[in-house]
């Protein structure tokens, strides 16, 4: 019976050691490197949802603002300065508010000219949309359609 040194046999078991220590930090470091790299992509995915949500809200925003201009144009709504109104379902989250001014020029031309401006406010963010147009009204806004028609410029 033949028995191998002990040193012989140390230096294999560290060896064999040394190799499992290796693998463990091979596993590891990927593992770190793949929670590095999916918060990466969370980050960035969380951003691009948020900034599509806004870009939603903007332009939903501007869309109502060009609806009510539009139907101040056609004398369905007044564009007195009443306060903030809101939307009907399903936009109640949006408010409205229409003011109108009158353009000052000394030409003939401007007479009878107004400025009207569209505020739309998001009740649940700090979205504001404004839209002006200068258009002509000829009558009291809000009283009928056919007197109170306004002609964009």
């Amino acid at each position: 019976m033949i028995v191998p040194p002990p040193a012989r046999g140390r230096a294999r078991g560290q060896r064999r050691l040394g190799r499992e220590g290796a693998i463990l930090l091979e596993v590891l470091l990927a593992l770190a490197l793949f929670v590095v790299a999916a918060a990466v992509v969370t980050t960035a995915l969380s951003a691009a949802l948020d900034s599509v949500e806004r870009q939603k809200l903007n332009t939903q925003g501007l869309n109502l603002a060009a609806s009510v201009l539009a139907e101040v144009q056609l004398g369905i709504r007044s564009a007195g300065g009443e306060g903030a109104k809101p939307f009907e379902t399903p936009f109640q989250d949006w408010t409205w508010e229409a003011a109108s001014s009158p353009v000052e020029s000394g030409s003939e031309l401007a007479s009878g000219l107004s400025r009207v401006e569209v505020i739309v406010r998001h009740t649940k963010s700090a979205k504001v949309q404004r839209l002006a147009q200068i258009v002509r009204l000829s009558g009291a806004v809000g009283t009928s359609t056919k007197s109170a028609q306004a002609t964009s410029l």
